[in-house]
């Protein structure tokens, strides 16, 4: 079974006005389990808005987005919400941390928003991070830590829940090239484990260590 299929998405911002402005056209996508994939594209070409329609925290004007055997209501915010919170992991390039919280209440977060007893989540927390080889910096707050020390708490965030996939947008564009080296290892390491990975980069040399290369230019797949 595929991971997601994606069938003729269209995104217009501010449709109908005078400055609307389209960002995807007509995009067909099929993305197997399993699959480490990048996106490659010029600023503005829609790859973040692609990976923001995969993860279901932005709306198509058209089409029809099919996930994990089911097609995705994009009406029902409910259901949105558990698909997010249940299925999909998200890894920015700004990393998003509470920079104030603990490396640990980081990580937390998506368990507040599930049915888990809250006596569990820091044990899972602290699962999490060690899983990525941190759990010595759990007490320390997100404002004490190294760029390459926050993303990686933002992976063991992104998989705390255990989703069955991973969506990176620009997950080293503000990392040094050897830390962004080590992060893409993250990734990889995270794909071996059967993990679907989607990673949104501008670099071609992350692009070349995944299994398949998706360039978007003005919107649409070429």
């Amino acid at each position: 079974m595929n991971a997601l299929s994606l069938k003729n998405i269209g995104k217009i911002y501010n449709n109908g006005k005078n400055n609307a402005c389209e960002a995807l056209r007509n995009v067909d996508l099929e993305i197997e389990r399993g699959e480490l994939i990048a996106v490659i594209g010029q600023s503005g070409s829609g790859k973040s808005t692609l990976l923001h329609i995969i993860g279901c925290i932005d709306t198509p004007t058209s089409g029809e987005l099919v996930a994990f055997g089911k097609e995705v209501n994009f009406k029902n915010s409910k259901k949105l919400a558990e698909y997010r919170n249940k299925k999909i992991g998200f890894v920015l390039q700004d990393f998003g941390l509470i920079l104030g919280e603990t490396a640990l209440e980081n990580v937390r977060v998506p368990l507040l928003f599930s049915d888990i007893r809250y006596s569990k989540t820091k044990q899972m927390a602290l699962d999490a991070l060690n899983m990525l080889g941190i759990a010595n910096l759990a007490n320390k707050r997100a404002n004490q830590l190294s760029g390459g020390q926050k993303q990686r708490v933002a992976i063991a965030r992104a998989l705390v829940n255990d989703p069955d996939m991973i969506l990176a947008d620009e997950p080293t564009g503000a990392l040094d090239s050897k830390t962004a080296a080590d992060i893409i290892g993250v990734f990889k390491q995270i794909n071996s484990e059967g993990k679907t990975v989607v990673i949104v980069t501008h670099d071609l040399g992350i692009a070349q260590q995944c299994d398949r290369v998706i360039k978007i230019s003005d919107g649409e797949i070429i």
